[in-house]
């Protein structure tokens, strides 16, 4: 599985960094989407990084005009991260990538392989969950699940 991640990792990034975005930035981009504007130490905790990494991540996203960062309406010291019309515009560009990518991974398996793979995958996130981990990746969910580790 490790090995299968690597490999998968390196050769979506080099694919995504051709099309412009990094891997790295695209992950961030994307769960900021998913979940709406969300605190630096919500990406950190969804990402499993050191609060130091996502805010140099932030900064050089911002500087690039895909984020930015606002007042949070309910702690005054916070900011929210959101996406800009840039940001947005970089996800729908990198997504028929994405498509292409995932259709040319499965293409080696027959349809039964597809449904059984995704039945397995459905378990072993149903696992997770039970282990542990935050069972959504909104900004709520995320919020709950920092709150419980504090």
């Amino acid at each position: 599985m490790r090995d299968l991640h690597l490999r998968m990792h390196r050769l979506f990034n080099d694919r995504m960094r051709a099309q412009g975005a990094s891997l790295a930035q695209l992950k961030l981009l994307m769960l900021i989407e998913r979940c709406g504007g969300m605190r630096s130490t919500d990406i950190a905790d969804a990402l499993g990084q050191a609060p130091r990494t996502v805010t140099e991540a932030v900064d050089a996203l911002e500087r690039d005009g895909l984020v930015v960062r606002n007042p949070d309406p309910s702690d005054r010291r916070a900011k929210r991260i959101s996406l800009t019309d840039a940001g947005s515009a970089v996800i729908r560009e990198v997504e028929p990538h994405r498509d292409v990518f995932a259709a040319q991974f499965l293409e080696c398996l027959s349809d039964q392989d597809v449904e059984r793979f995704l039945a397995i995958l459905t378990k072993l996130n149903a696992r997770v969950v039970e282990m542990g981990a935050p069972s959504t990746l909104d900004a709520a969910g995320l919020e709950r699940r920092s709150d419980q580790i504090k």
